[in-house]
């Protein structure tokens, strides 16, 4: 695991990145990724964690625009949703297109934009990243990097370690997949 600032992993190409996690605080809590579109370190985070592959990554975008490659369609509910809360702590589950992403997942994926410099400054350089918090499935997330580095040093290639504030609290999840809009989780939004 490489200790680095934002601007010196801003220095990297994305090709540096092809089959690597980065792991870097969110508004939330820190998150390990990989670029979204890379099959390689997305399998990666699911074994780093001991996730269950069925239990698909959230995708964190820095736009609008990044979801409609996955997305058919945003209903005028879920998108003002998205004007009055994002960026911020809401993820909202989609519908997938058939045949894009599903490495990440089978029919739905879900995107949050993420009220965070470095996380925007990370997905606007490298692109939409596939996220979760560091930690192993079903434990407590983990915060500092020097625990983090303790337990994920083997996997994780890159931490940032600019210092940003962390709510601690995960993001409100909404489900946008049926007629209605469902809540989920509720976390530091309430909506």
């Amino acid at each position: 695991m490489e200790r680095v600032t934002l601007n010196q992993l801003l220095q990297l190409k994305k090709e540096d990145l092809e089959g690597k996690l980065i792991c870097f605080p969110t508004d939330t809590v820190y998150g390990v990724g990989a670029i979204a579109t890379d099959k390689k370190a997305v399998e990666k985070i699911y074994q780093m964690k001991r996730r269950n592959n069925k239990k698909p990554l959230p995708v964190l975008c820095s736009n609008i625009d990044q979801i409609k490659e996955y997305v058919d369609e945003i209903d005028d509910t879920i998108a003002a949703l998205m004007k009055k809360y994002w960026p911020g702590a809401l993820t909202i589950i989609f519908n997938k297109k058939p045949g894009v992403g599903d490495h990440l997942s089978d029919n739905t994926i879900a995107f949050r934009m993420p009220n965070s410099k470095i996380a925007l400054d990370i997905i606007n350089r490298f692109s939409p990243i596939a996220t979760t918090s560091v930690n192993m499935s079903g434990e407590k997330e983990i915060n500092n990097i020097d625990e983090i580095e303790e337990k994920f040093a083997d996997w994780i290639d890159y931490i940032v370690t600019d210092e940003a504030y962390l709510s601690n609290i995960p993001s409100t999840v909404v489900d946008a997949t049926g007629v209605f809009p469902k809540i989920l989780r509720e976390g530091n939004i309430k909506v």
